[in-house]
């Protein structure tokens, strides 16, 4: 990585964290009671999220489509973040957890996108209700779309690709 690119993430990230705390200051709470509900929701798999996976951890929530080819292509890359920081130490939180919410209407396409993309890892909500999923509007969300969100629920990073998500995390990150 150049110092242009090292000086240029840093530049953005920080200009990302003024504009969302101005923002999203008061959607904090709102999204740690969001967090709260995805783990009254079933899992895709069967059974819920257990909240201890949760708590503590920075939390990459990927809402994702199967027709959607660029929300495919980042749920494969989010298997390598995912894997990469799964254990790492971070600024106020203690690991990452990626949480893979499903737009998808049809049950069958998402799962087989789920194995196509390898991404069993995730924890995989879907209700099947697409773009009016009740999950995804309490996130103010429509279409596919990444939030990183820090162990208390502050959004760190909305709607970015995964080397942005990555970059973040790598800033955050306790060497």
């Amino acid at each position: 990585m150049t110092k242009k690119h090292i000086a240029f993430s840093v530049l953005l990230a920080s200009l990302l964290t003024f504009l969302t705390a101005s923002k999203e200051e008061n959607k904090s709470n709102v999204y740690l009671a969001q967090l709260q509900n995805l783990c009254e929701q079933e899992l895709t798999s069967g059974g819920q999220i257990v909240a201890d996976s949760l708590v503590g951890k920075m939390i990459v929530l990927n809402f994702w489509a199967s027709y959607d080819p660029a929300s495919r292509i980042n749920s494969y890359n989010l298997v390598g973040i995912g894997n990469h920081y799964a254990n790492q130490k971070f600024q106020g939180a203690d690991g990452l957890q990626v949480v893979s919410i499903s737009l998808d209407v049809f049950r069958s396409a998402m799962q087989k996108a789920i194995e196509a993309d390898g991404t069993q890892d995730f924890f995989h909500l879907c209700d099947l209700q697409g773009e009016d999923s009740p999950i995804a509007k309490s996130f103010d969300v429509n279409r596919p779309v990444n939030l990183l969100l820090s162990a208390d629920g502050k959004i760190l990073a909305r709607d970015f690709g995964t080397d942005m998500i990555e970059s973040v995390l790598g800033m955050l990150a306790e060497y």
